[in-house]
């Protein structure tokens, strides 16, 4: 009986010594094999220049790859925008991080103004995807009261998209002295915004 016992223990030994032999060849195969140990933590690369960023991830064993290009007005030109897979994401050394980079702020120009009104200015700017600014007034013999005279900036000139654009706005022509005893100047005013 105790000889049954013996063979029966160093049955249950080999076959534990056998699993435990089994178990660890796996494991290092599966490592080497699947590369599991060579993990890398993602890092956030929103807002960071695209270059800076290559390097960076050149360094920890990743790469990146320009997904496409977008404008914002958010985000600086050159820099990135949104990647994938996230920030703090684990992935495996060699991984390649794709990435959306930032065209700046979408340019639209100013357009014409001169001599609109007021109501037509405000229109044309937005629906050009431009915001009125600042209204300022100004004497002008050669365009009418209640017109645009100019604009800052100037027609043409290209500027970020929903940007203010400053009107100055004629008060006509004023051929009297207006340091009199009534204001001649805020008789104008007064009279454009009752308009």
């Amino acid at each position: 009986m105790l000889e049954i016992l013996k063979k029966i223990f160093y049955v249950i030994i080999s076959f534990v010594i056998i699993f435990l032999l089994g178990f660890a060849l796996s494991k290092t195969f599966l490592t080497i094999y699947t590369q599991h140990g060579n993990e890398v933590v993602v890092p956030d690369l929103v807002n960071k220049d695209y270059k800076g960023a290559k390097h960076n991830l050149y360094k920890k064993g990743l790469y990146i790859e320009k997904a496409g290009e977008r404008n914002s007005r958010e985000v600086l030109k050159g820099s990135i925008i949104t990647q994938e897979p996230k920030a703090n994401s684990v992935v495996k050394e060699g991984y390649t991080i794709e990435v959306i980079i930032s065209k700046g702020p979408e340019l639209i120009p100013v357009p014409t103004l001169d001599n609109l009104t007021l109501d037509e200015a405000k229109i044309r700017l937005i629906n050009s995807g431009l915001e009125i600014g600042k209204v300022s007034y100004s004497l002008s013999d050669k365009i009418p009261r209640g017109n645009v005279l100019y604009s800052r900036p100037r027609s043409g000139i290209k500027t970020p998209k929903l940007s203010k654009v400053d009107l100055i706005i004629s008060l006509g022509d004023v051929k009297e002295n207006i340091n009199d005893k009534t204001d001649k100047y805020d008789d104008f005013l007064n009279g454009l915004k009752d308009n």
